[in-house]
This record gives structure tokens, C-alpha cells and sequence, in this order.
């Protein structure tokens, strides 16, 4: 199936082509997965839906290694396939889209929001900082960069990222004494 998902992407990833490529029946894959869009959340969701990298002491090597992790999970091309694929049927199938989606977002969320709640704690994130804005801003911006941009992604794409995504969570610079300066 990964095979299939890499070279011929969502669309070549059919029960009947697996069976030929692997000699097993249909009905032993309809077993495991009632459906291509349940390989496909296995595929896309199953190695990556495991803890975040969560125990860095600063915020930029934490948004750094946030960043390592959505970015290489997404520049894999059966996961990038499985990914496009699911996003048309889950657009198609709410209740698809409840079952095979909704509990692995809702574990990253949850991640980055007690990612951030800790940061808020340590006095090195903002504390007007969202842990879903973050995710929004992290997972979003990768994702459409790697998958459905027309442009090329600059070299350091990620560096960027990085940088802009620390500026929006540090907490605010601290003013000198006396007040502002003008």
C-alpha cells in the first residue's frame, strides 16, 4: 500500500492492486481496514500519532523540533498522498472524517496546548499565546507548503517558520526601567 500511495499516489491505492502486489485476498484487507480511507488514516496518522517532542528548554528549539517533525512526517510521500486522499473524503464524509481524523488532531491539540500552558509556566512563552492558534499556524503552513503550493519552497522555508513562530509566542521584551523609551 505505501508503495502504491508513493508512486501512484491516493487514487492507485486500491484493495484490488494491493492484493496483487502482496498475494493477499480482499477479503483479509477488508478485515483489517473496511476501507481505503482507513489504510489511508493507518498510513498518514499511524506512526505519527504518537507523542510531540515536548522537552526542550527553549522556545526556539522547541517550535524547531515541532517544526523537524510536521515537516518530515509531511514530505514523505506516502503519508503526503495518504494526506491529499483523505482530505477529499473526509470532505465528503463527516462522520468518516470523526472517526479516522478527528482523534488523532484532537491529541496533537492537546499536545501543543499543555506544550504551551508549560511555556506560559516557565515564563517563555506569551501569555496571550494559543496552543491551537499554534497548531493551526505549525501543521497549516507545512502542509500547504509541501503539498498544494505552485511555488517552490525556499531552502530555508523551515528557518522561517521557525523564527516567525517564536516571535508570535515569545512573551513580550521586557521594557527597560523607567518606561518606554522615545
Amino acid at each position: 500500500a505505501r508503495a502504491l500511495l508513493a508512486e501512484g499516489g491516493y487514487e492507485a491505492m486500491t484493495f484490488e492492486a494491493i492484493g496483487k502486489a502482496t498475494g493477499i485476498g480482499r477479503p483479509t484487507i477488508y478485515r483489517r481496514w473496511p476501507s481505503k480511507a482507513h489504510l489511508a488514516a493507518a498510513i498518514a496518522y499511524g506512526k505519527y500519532d504518537s507523542e510531540m517532542p515536548t522537552d526542550h528548554i527553549t522556545l526556539e528549539s522547541q517550535i524547531a523540533a515541532l517544526v523537524d517533525q510536521v515537516a518530515t512526517q509531511y514530505a514523505n510521500p506516502e503519508i503526503a498522498s495518504a494526506s491529499v486522499g483523505l482530505i477529499n473524503a473526509f470532505f465528503h464524509d463527516k462522520a468518516l472524517r470523526e472517526e479516522l481524523h478527528t482523534p488523532a488532531e484532537t491529541n496533537a491539540r492537546r499536545q501543543l496546548r499543555a506544550m504551551v500552558k508549560k511555556g506560559k509556566a516557565d515564563g517563555i512563552i506569551n501569555q496571550d499565546a494559543d496552543g491551537d492558534m499554534l497548531f493551526d499556524m505549525l501543521v497549516g503552513t507545512l502542509i500547504y507548503r509541501s503539498m498544494f503550493s505552485s511555488t517552490t519552497k525556499p531552502a530555508d522555508h523551515s528557518g522561517k517558520l521557525i523564527e516567525a513562530l517564536c516571535r508570535a509566542m515569545a512573551p513580550p521584551a521586557a521594557e527597560p526601567l523607567g518606561g518606554p523609551t522615545r
